[in-house]
Order: structure tokens, then sequence, then C-alpha cells
């Protein structure tokens, strides 16, 4: 579904360019007849109202952001370990499995395998994704960053490069919810501007 949306995404900028690129090549007369149409839909001031007109979507819209923001950040370990994995960089440690876990939606169910990872000095929790025999240490990769979308074991090329491409599609996500936050943080400095002006005008 990620993967889906970000290739929707990058179609909809792909096409977002094109079509801009085809309005300026058409001629100046046939722009200067399309202004005064485009003027009766103006985008700007609606994306970045204030105060907000709905509340309730206002505040929906702020928390969205704000868990996006927080993702991002969660999902940067996901990015780093990725291209661990795929680069050959790090080290290796043995990974003692435990007991399964089999974790199930509404769609199917997972089973996967708890266990020690033997970092050196006090084992750590982990789990590895696939089903393997209890009682019998392998070696594995040890993620780089072992924080936040770090914490789970990578066992192929294929998650590594999942890991990565959601991550990135993540942190793009984020990247316009910080442009967001910019133009509305101005809009509010703009409007706070307006405000205060009428009140700093002194009367002879």
């Amino acid at each position: 579904m990620v993967l889906v949306l970000g290739a929707l995404t990058m179609v909809g900028i792909v096409a977002a360019v094109a079509d801009t690129a085809l309005l300026r090549r058409r001629p100046p007369a046939v722009r200067a007849q399309a202004a005064p149409i485009a003027a009766h839909h103006p985008s700007r001031p609606h994306a970045h109202h204030y105060p907000p007109r709905h509340r309730v979507a206002w505040a929906f819209g702020w928390v969205g952001m704000l868990l996006i923001l927080v993702v991002a950040v969660v999902s940067v370990p996901g990015v780093v370990d990725g291209v661990a994995y795929l680069t050959d960089a790090g080290t290796t440690v043995t990974f003692d499995p435990v007991s399964h876990q089999t974790n199930c939606d509404q769609y199917d169910c997972q089973t996967s395998t708890d266990g020690i990872l033997e970092t050196g000095g006090a084992g750590v929790n982990a789990s590895w994704p696939d089903v393997v025999p209890l009682g019998r240490p392998f070696q594995v990769r040890e993620p780089v960053w072992r924080w936040g979308l770090g914490e789970a074991l990578i066992d192929s090329d294929g998650i590594a490069v999942g890991a990565v491409l959601i991550s990135l599609l993540i942190e793009g996500a984020a990247v316009l919810v910080v442009v967001r936050l910019v133009k509305l943080a101005r809009n509010w400095q703009r409007h706070r501007h307006q405000r205060m002006a009428p009140a700093s005008v002194s009367v002879p």
C-alpha cells in the first residue's frame, strides 16, 4: 500500500511538472485570457488560511502532521540499516532462537522467531522475521542503528530494499509537512502583524 501511494505521488509530481512546462509554452495572449479564470479559484489562501474556518479539521490536520513527523524520526534507522545490509556494512552476531510468535490480522497470519541477539556484552531481545529451529544459534547481520525501525532484523535483500523505500517515502512526506508548517507559520505571523498594525498607529 505504501509503495502504491508513493508511486501515485511520483506520477502526480511528474504530471504537475509536465503540465507546468506545457503551460509555459502557450502564447502570452492565451495565458492572459486564462488569468481572470484562474483568479476565481485561488488555491494558496485556502490552503494556508488563518484563522481556520473549520477548527475541528484544523486540529486533526495538526495532529496528523505531528504524527507524520514522529513516524519520520522513527523511520530514519530503517534507511541506515537497509543501506548497511545492501552494502555489507556492519558486523555479524549470533542470534539464539528461543520461541515462536504468531501475529494475525484480518488478512493473514505471520510467524516470527523471538530470541537473544548476542552483541558481545549482555544479550538483547530480538525477533527474526522467519521461522527457524529453536535452540540452534546462527549468524545474522547486526543492525547498525538499533532504534525505531532499526529494531527489526533484516534477513534478505528484498526486506532491506523495502525498508529503505518505505522509510524514504515517510521522510519525503515529512519534508512536505515541514514545508507546510513553514507556510502556516509565515501566514500566522502575517495575520498577527496585520492585527497589531492598527494598534501601533498613534493618534495625534
